[in-house]
C-alpha cells in the first residue's frame, strides 16, 4: 500500500509532519509505503526520516486566499504528473492548501482522496461541501471538531479519527514523582511553536497576576522553534518583551527547539497548554502518556483528550485570571494523587497502532474505490 501524503509544508516544524512519522513507524509491519508531497523549500530537519516529493507551487497555507487557491491549481497539474509517473494506491491531503487540491482530483480526475482537517476554520461551509462531495473523505480529529463543522460521522465519507502519538511513550517507565516539600520551585512545561494562536502570553499574564510569593514557587520552561513565517517572527519578540516587562525571567524560561518531547516532560510536574481550539495536540497526548498531568484550556480537541480530573485541569479559553487560579491550585498540590498509569489508560486509544488501525478501513475504502470493481485487502 503506497501513500502520498499532501501537505505543502515548506518548514519541518512538527504537527501534521509528526502525526505522519508516527503513522509511519506504526504501519511497518502492514508494508505500507508513506511519501510527502512538501514545497520544494522545505529542508527536513527531525527524525526519523520521511520520503518526499517536491512541489515549485503548493503551499500547506496563506493568509491570502486568492494566493492559495492559485498555487493550488498550479500545484494540480504538478500533481498530476506525478500521479501518472508513480501509482499510489491513495492519495491523503492534510491541510488548506492541499485541499483544493484534492477537491481537483475528485473533479477533474474522479479519483477518491481522502481528506484529513487538522484546524478549527472559520470557513465551516467550505468544508461541508467538500464532505459532500462523491469520492471525496473527509476526517476529522475529535468528536468536538465535528461539532464544530456540522459533521456526524457516516462512515465511508466521515470519520473521526485521532492524531496521535508514537507507540514507544506508551512503553517509557513512569519518573518518579517527588514529594510536594521537595517540589520547589513547581516545574511546568509547554512544547509547541511559538506562534500567536498557541497564546503562550496568556501564561506570562496569569504569572503577573499571581502574588510575588507564589509566583516565585513556579518555573515555567517553553520549549519550541519560532517559524518562520512573518506573524510568527513578530510575536517571538513581542512574547519576550512581555516576560521582562513584568520581571519573569526567572519563572519564564525559553528552552528552544527539541528533538526529545520525553525528556522535556519527564523533567517536568505538569504539562501545560493554553491555546484556544487546539485541534488535537500530540504534545499534550504524549504529556498523558507519560504519566504527566496536564493544565489545558477547556476548548477544542482538549474537551475530547481530557477526562478529569483523572488526567488533569481544565481553564477557561483566553482567559488569564481563570488560568491563575487554577495555577494556584496546582501549588496547593492538587492533583498529588493523580495516577500516571490512568492518565496513561485515557489517551491508549490514541497510540499510533490505535489510529494506524482506524485509518487502515478508511484506505480500503479508498484504494477499491480508485480500482473499480478490482478489490484487495489492506493488511
Amino acid at each position: 500500500m503506497k501513500i502520498l501524503h499532501l501537505t505543502g509544508e515548506r518548514e519541518d516544524m512538527g504537527g501534521i509532519l509528526s502525526v505522519i512519522r508516527n503513522l509511519r513507524l506504526a504501519s511497518q509491519s502492514r508494508g505500507w509505503e508513506h511519501t510527502v508531497w512538501v514545497n520544494r523549500d522545505f529542508v527536513e530537519g527531525r527524525r526519523p526520516p520521511l520520503t518526499f516529493r517536491y512541489s515549485r507551487h503548493i503551499c500547506s497555507d496563506s493568509p491570502n486566499h486568492l494566493a492559495i487557491l492559485v498555487r493550488a491549481f498550479r500545484a494540480f497539474f504538478e500533481l498530476k504528473k506525478l500521479l501518472l509517473k508513480e501509482p499510489f494506491d491513495v492519495v491523503h491531503a492534510h491541510t488548506r492548501g492541499t485541499l483544493f487540491v484534492a477537491l481537483g482530483l475528485t473533479a477533474w480526475l474522479r479519483r477518491p482522496v481522502l481528506f484529513t482537517n487538522h484546524s478549527y476554520a472559520r470557513r465551516v461551509g467550505l468544508y461541508q461541501r467538500a464532505a459532500c462531495r462523491p469520492g471525496f473523505h473527509t476526517v476529522v480529529l475529535t468528536p468536538n471538531m465535528a461539532r464544530h463543522y456540522g459533521l456526524r460521522e457516516e462512515s465511508p465519507k466521515v470519520n473521526i479519527i485521532s492524531a496521535c502519538c508514537a507507540d514507544r511513550f506508551f512503553d517509557e517507565p513512569f519518573a518518579a514523582a517527588e514529594a510536594a516539600s521537595d517540589r520547589r520551585p513547581l516545574r511546568l512545561v509547554g512544547v509547541g511553536n511559538i506562534m500567536r494562536w498557541k497564546n503562550w502570553h496568556l501564561i506570562v499574564q496569569a504569572l503577573a497576576q499571581m502574588p510575588e510569593a507564589e509566583r516565585r514557587q513556579i518555573e515555567f520552561s517553553h520549549w519550541g522553534p519560532t517559524p518562520g513565517d512573518s506573524d510568527s517572527q513578530k510575536y517571538d519578540p513581542e512574547l519576550r518583551q512581555l516576560v521582562r516587562q513584568h520581571d519573569l525571567e526567572n519563572e519564564f524560561l525559553f528552552r528552544g527547539p527539541t528533538h526529545s518531547v520525553a525528556d522535556c516532560v519527564r523533567q517536568a510536574d505538569w504539562f501545560v497548554l493554553p491555546s484556544t481550539n487546539e485541534p488535537c495536540s500530540v504534545a499534550l497526548i504524549e504529556a498523558l502518556a507519560l504519566g504527566r498531568p496536564a493544565l489545558v484550556s477547556a476548548s477544542g480537541g482538549n474537551l475530547d483528550i481530557m477526562s478529569p480530573p483523572t488526567t488533569g485541569l481544565l481553564f477557561e479559553p483566553d482567559n488569564a485570571v481563570d488560568l491563575a487560579d487554577k495555577l494556584r491550585l496546582v501549588l496547593k498540590s492538587e492533583g498529588s494523587s493523580l495516577r500516571p498509569e490512568a492518565m496513561r489508560e485515557a489517551v491508549r486509544l490514541r497510540s499510533a497502532s490505535n489510529v494506524v488501525a482506524r485509518y487502515a478501513a478508511v484506505y480500503e475504502r479508498i484504494f477499491n474505490g480508485s480500482h473499480g470493481r478490482r478489490t484487495r485487502t489492506v493488511s
